[in-house]
């Protein structure tokens, strides 16, 4: 009886880990593509009011109308800053890739430069996935600042 318990939580524990594997495989196949950065906003605060460089690159304003390219299978990607206005005009090597954490499905990338190998890198940024749909997505950064919890949105559409 004691090993039928046993086999019974390893069976759950394994169904419910794969559940959440395939979810984020789903979630991979969706996001992968090329996409631009439709908007970005703020939530928290007003925009106005703040400077925020975001992934250690330029102000989250410059992320709008950035292109993206992410390729699935081997979750290799870039991004083009479009320059202009202060904004840096400028293409970034990532590497990137969905998982749970918390319940939450997060997007996670890194920067990965010339003659880098990406196992190397180790620093990286993790946004959450606030929604996901065929033709857009939204990508949420939770940020302190001035001890304020705030948002920036990322809106990617095809």
């Amino acid at each position: 009886m004691k090993k039928l318990a046993v086999f019974s939580l390893l069976s759950f524990l394994i169904f419910v880990s794969c559940a959440e594997s395939k979810a984020v495989v789903e979630s991979g196949k969706v996001i992968r593509g090329d996409w631009v950065i439709s908007s970005v906003s703020v939530e928290g605060i007003e925009a106005k009011n703040i400077e925020a460089k975001v992934f250690d690159q330029a102000s989250f304003l410059c992320y709008a109308g950035s292109q993206w390219h992410l390729v699935q299978n081997n979750s290799s990607g870039y991004y083009t800053l479009r320059g202009g206005s202060g904004c840096p005009s400028e293409t970034t090597n990532i590497k990137w890739f969905i998982t749970e954490v918390n319940g939450y499905t997060e997007f996670k990338f890194k920067k990965v430069y010339s003659g880098e190998k990406p196992k190397n890198v180790t620093d990286g940024y993790s946004l959450r996935v606030v929604y996901q749909g065929k033709d857009s997505f939204v990508l949420a950064q939770d940020l302190l600042f001035e001890g304020k919890p705030i948002q920036i949105l990322y809106t990617f559409s095809k």
